[in-house]
């Protein structure tokens, strides 16, 4: 955080958007005015629907059509843009203003290399040859921390990962030295380690430039922003300066938002669970999944032991390529074991087949991550919810029905929505009806892959409660996939941390989120953005990516990014010893890497 020093380089009076519509008019940014500092970061917070990405499209002419932006003032570095051209905004994109999307891939074009797409902007605004664009472009890709940028260079953007894209993109909006940087929501598709390293380096990149940073995570806007403006339907409820509005928020739905964003809290959501300790109700030992890679093997789980009691709540927590999806899916049976044995409930379900296997499908169920994505958009509620009870034949006609009316009681919805298809449905509620569907055959095990990444923080919350409220219920257990060791530490029992395929710590939530003994589950705490961030709190930010799947380094696997690295981590692979608080880790030198945790209590409401 810079503070607002410098010279004003963006400013918007009374900024109007509409939509024209058969019903006439629809304001999505009413009468929002606002000025931005060379040097300074405002974050632009609020839902989705609340119109913040369209504030920031329309600083760069972009408001899709039949939009229309209107302002008593729009300005940047003091010229009036309200009247420019195509042609003339061609030469203000890329030069005065740069722009940060929040999904990468799709910020690139598949089909030309990295390298080729940033020198076409330094040639086009500043007319120097490829061969000085190409330096240029290099020196770029390395100040942004991407490894090999010579090579890097000649990628084309599916051959770099997700975190290697999005520096590469701010390389691209950095290029010419812009005034202004939009970055609309730059960090949602990454895992919180990536997303601590993209923070950081926007943090490095602002000095000389304003920053608007777009985002619906106020742990985010607390850890990189200088004032804060609090979006709802369209208007600003509340702006001010960010650690001012975050400390002590004036406005109802601010605070609302602040009630539920995740933060690691001194109290716990807790079902009133009694666990069955008679033996595991899944239980998976040796556990390895591979996958052919040309003539080589991808190790997407390696020799992962896990157990699943009757009524509690376990949490794979991890990387994207950590094993994490491959593991639950592993125990769905849907990708098959190359080693190891899975039971369920002391049935050997490599093995089974027939009834039984029908049998294990109904007491193991699954919520998928995306709401928009895991429902058929062609079929009703009530379709959707029947589908799982008539393929296993449960009961009459009269009692399927009833079952999926209680289905709709359970996930709180109301039985009038029955008819209605998905689409006719907000995020929030969509998941519901997934998460209807996945207890519609009173499943022993739910497994929830990110159930809850996809949505508001304000929704987040609620399906997370009604996550609760529904184990209590009915005693279900939980497998909970995230990255997100904020909401782990809220619902969790145990916590089995994945990197590479293999368990490098495992054990209650509460131990190893209080006191991570491997220096992985240190740097996936430290990443989370939590809104009590006061700006001291000590940060362990990984450098790189993980290495390959395919060819995993020799010692332990996570040396090439150890912050404590010694030189017989590179040697020896540890293994799994068992901790003082009753957990396992892999690590030679458990404990060394300390993380500052505030704890904070809720405030009700």
């Amino acid at each position: 955080m810079t503070g607002r020093s410098g010279e004003q380089v963006a400013r918007a009076d009374n900024l109007v958007i509409e939509f024209s519509g058969s019903e006439g008019p629809t304001r999505v940014v009413d009468d929002i005015s606002f000025v931005l500092h060379r040097g300074e970061t405002l974050g632009v917070v609020g839902e989705s629907g609340s119109g913040k990405t369209m504030l920031s499209l329309a600083l760069m002419a972009l408001v899709p059509r039949p939009g229309q932006v209107r302002a008593a003032r729009l300005e940047l570095l003091g010229r009036d843009v309200r009247n420019l051209d195509e042609t003339a905004w061609c030469g203000v994109r890329g030069r005065d203003i740069g722009m940060v999307f929040q999904n990468p891939m799709t910020g690139f074009n598949p089909v030309r290399t990295i390298g080729r797409q940033l020198s076409q902007s330094l040639q086009r605004h500043q007319g120097i040859s490829f061969e000085a664009a190409r330096e240029r472009v290099i020196a770029a890709l390395r100040d942004v921390g991407i490894p090999s940028p010579e090579q890097r260079f000649e990628a084309y953007p599916h051959e770099m990962s997700g975190g290697q894209l999005q520096r590469a993109m701010i390389a691209l909006a950095m290029l010419n030295h812009p005034a202004v940087l939009l970055a609309d929501e730059p960090t949602t598709a990454l895992d919180a380690t990536v997303q601590a390293q993209i923070l950081e380096l926007m943090r490095t990149r602002v000095e000389n430039c304003g920053l608007i940073l777009v985002t619906h995570d106020l742990g985010v806007a607390a850890q990189i922003c200088d004032r804060v403006m609090v979006m709802r339907h369209g208007r600003v409820v509340e702006a001010g300066d960010c650690r001012e509005v975050l400390r002590a928020p004036q406005h109802e739905y601010t605070r609302a938002l602040l009630e539920a964003a995740p933060r690691f809290r001194a109290e716990r959501l807790q079902a009133a669970r009694s666990h069955s300790r008679a033996q595991p109700l899944l239980q998976g030992s040796g556990m390895r999944v591979t996958f052919p890679v040309g003539r080589r093997e991808l190790h997407a789980v390696d020799e992962v032991d896990l157990d699943v009691w009757a009524g509690e709540t376990v949490a794979l927590v991890g990387e994207s390529g950590s094993g994490k999806s491959s593991t639950a899916l592993a125990l769905m049976g849907v990708h098959k074991l190359r080693a190891g044995r899975l039971e369920f409930a002391g049935d050997d379900v490599t093995r089974v087949s027939g009834e039984r296997q029908k049998r294990l499908r109904r007491d193991v169920q699954m919520v998928l991550q995306n709401p928009y994505g895991s429902l058929d958009p062609r079929w009703s509620v009530r379709r959707i919810l029947m589908e799982p009870l008539n393929a296993h034949s449960v009961g009459s006609r009269s009692s399927r029905e009833a079952r999926v009316r209680e289905l709709m009681r359970q996930v709180q919805l109301p039985e009038e929505a029955l008819d209605r298809l998905p689409s006719q449905f907000s995020g929030g509620q969509r998941q519901r009806i997934s998460i209807a569907r996945a207890l519609a055959l009173s499943p022993r095990i739910l497994i929830a892959d990110e159930p809850v990444s996809a949505l508001d923080v304000s929704i987040q919350a609620q399906i997370i409660r009604l996550l609760m409220d529904i184990q209590a219920e009915t005693g279900v257990a939980y497998l909970i996939i995230s990255h997100d060791l904020a909401l782990v530490h809220e619902i969790a029992d145990r916590v089995v941390v994945l990197y590479l395929g293999r368990v490098v710590e495992q054990g209650s939530a509460a131990a190893v989120i209080s006191a991570p003994q491997h220096p992985y589950t240190a740097a996936l705490i430290s990443a989370v953005p939590v809104v009590d961030d006061d700006g001291t709190r000590a940060r362990v930010v990984l450098g790189g990516d993980p290495p390959s799947a395919i060819d995993p380094p020799a010692g332990c696997p996570f040396h090439t990014r150890c912050p404590i690295v010694q030189p017989r981590c590179r040697q020896e692979r540890p293994p799994l010893q068992e901790t003082a608080a009753g957990g396992q880790v892999a690590c030679f030198y458990p404990g060394e890497v300390r993380v500052d945790l505030q704890f904070s209590r809720a405030t009700g409401g």
